[in-house]
Parts: structure tokens; sequence; C-alpha cells
């Protein structure tokens, strides 16, 4: 494992989730992100890759690695943070005791597998589709895709947070524009 970083960002958020958490949701949610995150990492160290980096931010973990894995080991590690929430949440999912870490799990692994480029669902689709037609369709696919995708969630947080609700989709959809690669016309790497 190479150089963990931690950014001031995520420390912030952390501070302000434990002075708002009355219901011992933060450390349960930690626990689901920590198992996203070692799902992660498992694979890739399966595939032969090696972490250079990783950094936590306010809006998640981002690994870099020592280099490049090929298109099917990139999307099954991709794949493996949201199989590892997934796997948690059917073997938690009996007790009422662990109904809370069940839904953490099941909503973190749902919202990973979205489409979108900048998660998880996002770079499997991109490496499934690069195999299948090829890096130049992929991208173009992916593209609008993303496009699509986070339009929605704009669309449904503006709705959301117009009648009053809460602001969650509308603060994704401003991550995810902020970050969309597609927009600013750079190709996935």
């Amino acid at each position: 494992m190479g150089r963990i970083e931690v950014t001031g960002g995520f420390l912030l958020l952390l501070a302000w989730l434990n002075y708002l958490d009355r219901d011992f949701l933060l450390p349960m949610a930690l626990m689901a992100c920590l198992a996203h995150e070692l799902g992660h990492l498992v694979v890739i160290r399966l595939c032969g890759g090696a972490i250079r980096r990783m950094r936590f931010t306010a809006v998640g973990a981002e690994l870099e690695l020592d280099r490049t894995l090929g298109y099917w080991q990139e999307g099954v590690s991709a794949l493996a943070g949201p199989g590892v929430n997934l796997l948690l949440a059917v073997a938690c999912c009996g007790s009422r005791r662990w109904m809370t870490f069940t839904g953490l799990n099941l909503a973190l692994a749902l919202f990973n597998l979205l489409p979108v480029g900048r998660l998880d669902g996002g770079r499997a689709l991109y490496c499934t589709l690069a195999l299948l037609v090829g890096q130049d369709w992929s991208d173009r696919l992916c593209g609008w895709l993303d496009r699509g995708c986070t339009a929605a969630i704009l669309g449904l947080g503006l709705f959301t947070a117009g009648f009053g609700g809460n602001i969650t989709l509308l603060v994704v959809a401003f991550w995810l524009l902020a970050g969309e690669k597609n927009i600013l016309g750079e190709k996935h790497k």
C-alpha cells in the first residue's frame, strides 16, 4: 500500500457529521465505506495491481494505482466495492439490530452502481463497452449516459429541494457536474 492522504475537507465533513450524529449512524456509515474500499483494494491486488496513493476527500476515497489495469480487471475492481456492500446488506438483513447498517450498505452500493463515470457503475460500464465496441464508442456512449444521469439527478434534486425537502440530491448533482470529464472534452483514462 502506498501513501495515504486525508484532506481537510474530509476531516471537516467528519467533524460536522459527528456533531450532527445522535443515532450512532456515522460509525456504521464509516464501517460500510471502509468495507467498500477494502473490496476494491483486495480485487486490485488479486488482479496484480498496487495502490500508489489512497486519498480521503469530502466525497469519498480516491485510489491511484501504480499502473493501469486492463479493462476487465478495472471493471471487476470497480464492481468489488459495491459487491461487498451488497453482500453485507444481505448478510445483515435478517436482524432487526442490523437494519440500519443493512440500509447504509444497500444505499452505498446502489448509489455507486449508477452508470456515471465518476462512480463505480460508470467505470464498470465504460470498461465493458470498451471491450465490446472499442474505446471511441465507449467514450461517446458513456459521455451521453453521464450527462443524462447527472441531469436526471439534478432535476430530481431541484424538484425535491423546491418542495422543501432534502438538498442531498442537489449537492450530489453539483458534485457530479463539477467532476464531469466529458463536459470538459477530456477522454476517460
